[in-house]
């Protein structure tokens, strides 16, 4: 076989060459060294490597092709690149930046030796006219040959012993059938007839039309009256395909016999012939009464399967003759090449929703299995912590901003127009009642009312002369003046009383800033300090129109004032105004509440803080989310 490598041979020769290793009866060494030198023929690769490592320890080259192959620069970090994407036996492909391409792939069941796997790299592709979809479908046909001869060295093994008598087992450990009995040349050609099937099927973009092409192929192939496919669904096996068939009636009753044959292969996750073989001791029941119903005479039932995953059946049906022992061979291999790609297509064909409900019951799958204990156990103790949220109860406060105000306040204008004088206080002054706050500049008064004292004094004289004249004209003008020089100076000495401001009770300024104002002119009303009571003070409450149900008259809670944040006071709600107000671009409601205990004397009407009500017992994770949750609701109207 060796002698068929030449450096000059096509493609296609090179491919039989491949295919034909399966059946390989050299050893190992000799196996692998072929095996590389046709893959880099087939792909026409500048490098092909072979590696292996052990868990924790890092990739080791065994052999490669061409053996005194030169190295460039990027080889190690592009190896790397390729290594590290490859989990669970993934084909890895990647395309450089001279639009060459590079595969990675992992020999299906072969292994260095104990804990230690292998991987064959293959640098610089450049078969004209491949993409990464027939570079991926080539790269599954080949990862399968070295299992191939791994598996026939095992039983010409088993066969060379004393103790291995009988005829060769129909059925190898892992469910593929053996082909000790097919002759190498023939094996060749198979395989290669099986390379360029997958790469036809490659070359499809919908999943109906190639499993419609698989059908078909294999019907021309094993001159089949029918070739049927069935795709595993969630309720069972599904016809989806016929060859030469487009349309079929999915409920007709040879349907249905033809799916419970698909079903009965699908159970026993084994190629099934019928009529069965006498050593067998597969269940064939639904096969025999399909044949007896449609007159066929022979049937053959191969699943498909992905890993360990089975995905589909086909069954294939024949009136002259059963199938050989080669074409079952061939079967089963044409089904470990093309069901990853047909899985593939049925992904992306089926309903974005089918999609994902399918990739969480997967991801479903993969928790629930041994693996991944740490998520698993951050996943237990995320819902645990759920549960005690909701379970443990929690005070729930509502927030509020809180004001002192004063029950009394007085505003104090200016009694006349005049001048100030004297400001004896300053806002926020403690005061009591009687205390002098303002005095306005009383000398022009003071002239006035000497003025208006002398003139009701020549008033009254004037009246009195007029009255000994008998005169009574001018005596009624004099009284007339007289009265009106009375009231004038009872007006002049009113102002002079009234030109101290004085506080009509005890209290704190709070608003009147004036003494940067003396000998300013005031007008009769003008506002001069505002004076608030200290003794009968009360808290202004507002509150969020979002949380105002919550909130009753009675209920309790606590305050701090602004800069004592340490210092808490018990209150009371006392009344809670029906109408809101806008504040600050807010709706508020004002609610009064009072304090439980003595006021203290540093307390001035005016200073802010916020307050706590409390508003009962709700679970701890409704606390924590609601102000959340009513964003939400209030955002997409739920």
């Amino acid at each position: 076989m060796a002698d068929l490598l030449e450096e000059d041979s096509s493609p296609a020769q090179t491919g039989a060459v491949l295919a034909a290793l399966a059946g390989f009866e050299g050893k190992a060494e000799a196996f692998w060294s072929l095996y590389l030198q046709a893959v880099g023929q087939v792909l026409a690769a500048r490098r092909v490597l072979l590696l292996s490592s052990a868990l924790g320890h890092p990739w080791r080259a065994r052999l490669q092709w061409p053996v005194q192959g030169g190295e460039l620069p990027g080889d190690p970090d592009w190896t790397l690149r390729l290594l590290a994407g490859m989990r669970g036996g993934a084909i890895v492909i990647d395309r450089s930046a001279d639009k060459r391409l590079s595969l990675a792939m992992q020999p299906a069941g072969i292994s260095a030796g104990e804990g230690q796997v292998l991987a064959v790299v293959v640098l610089g592709v450049a078969v004209a006219g491949w993409d990464e979809s027939v570079l991926d479908q080539w790269a599954h046909l080949a990862a399968a040959i070295p299992a191939q001869y791994v598996r026939q060295s095992s039983a010409r093994a088993q066969m060379s012993e004393p103790a291995a008598t009988g005829a060769p087992a129909i059925l190898d450990e892992d469910g593929s059938r053996d082909a000790s009995d097919v002759p190498a040349l023939e094996k060749a050609g198979r395989l290669h007839d099986i390379l360029r099937l997958g790469i036809k099927l490659s070359q499809e973009t919908a999943f109906f039309q190639a499993v419609l092409v698989l059908c078909n192929a294999l019907a021309l192939r094993h001159g089949c009256e029918r070739v049927s496919l069935g795709w595993l669904t969630g309720s069972g096996i599904r016809l989806v395909a016929m060859s030469h068939v487009e349309h079929f009636d999915a409920h007709s009753t040879a349907t249905n016999l033809l799916e419970a044959v698909l079903e009965e292969a699908m159970e026993q996750e084994s190629l099934l012939v019928y009529p069965a073989p006498a050593d067998s001791h597969a269940v064939v029941r639904a096969h025999q009464v399909y044949a007896e119903s449609l007159g066929q005479s022979f049937l053959t039932t191969v699943p498909l399967a992905s890993g360990e995953k089975l995905h589909a059946v086909v069954c294939l049906e024949r009136k002259s003759s059963a199938l050989s022992e080669a074409d079952l061979w061939e079967l089963a291999l044409i089904g470990e090449a093309v069901t990853p790609w047909l899985t593939e297509l049925r992904a992306r064909d089926r309903w974005f929703l089918a999609r994902w409900w399918d990739d969480i019951r997967g991801q479903v799958k993969v928790v629930s299995g041994p693996r991944h204990m740490a998520w698993k156990v951050a996943g237990l103790g995320a819902l645990l912590s759920v549960a005690v949220l909701s379970w443990v109860p929690w005070a729930y406060r509502v927030d509020a901003t809180l004001s002192i105000r004063s029950q009394g306040l007085l505003f104090m204008p200016a009694p006349f127009d005049g001048y100030l004088r004297q400001v004896h206080v300053d806002i926020g002054d403690q005061v009591e009642a009687g205390t002098t706050l303002v005095q306005l500049d009383t000398r022009d008064l003071l002239i006035e009312e000497s003025m208006a004292e002398a003139d009701l004094v020549r008033y009254t004289r004037e009246a009195e002369k007029a009255q000994a004249g008998r005169l009574l004209a001018e005596m009624q003008i004099a009284l007339a003046r007289q009265q009106q020089s009375a009231a004038r100076l009872e007006l002049i000495r009113y102002q002079l009383n009234n030109a101290q401001v004085k506080a009509p009770y005890a209290g704190v300024v709070i608003e009147g800033e004036l003494k940067k104002n003396l000998g300013a002119p005031v007008r009769k009303g003008d506002l001069l300090l505002k004076l608030a009571q200290t003794t009968e003070t009360y808290l202004e409450l507002e509150i969020d129109q979002a949380n105002i149900h919550e909130v009753t008259v009675g209920m309790t809670g606590e305050f701090a004032l602004v800069g004592r944040p340490d210092e808490r006071y018990q209150i009371t709600v006392g009344r809670i105004d029906p109408a809101a107000i806008t504040k600050e671009g807010k709706t508020v409601y004002l609610a009064r509440a009072s304090v439980r205990g003595e006021l203290k004397p540093s307390w001035r009407p005016g200073m802010g803080g916020s307050a706590k009500l409390e508003a009962g017992n709700r679970p701890l994770i409704w606390v924590m989310t609601q102000r959340t949750v009513r964003f939400l609701r209030e955002f997409f109207w739920l």
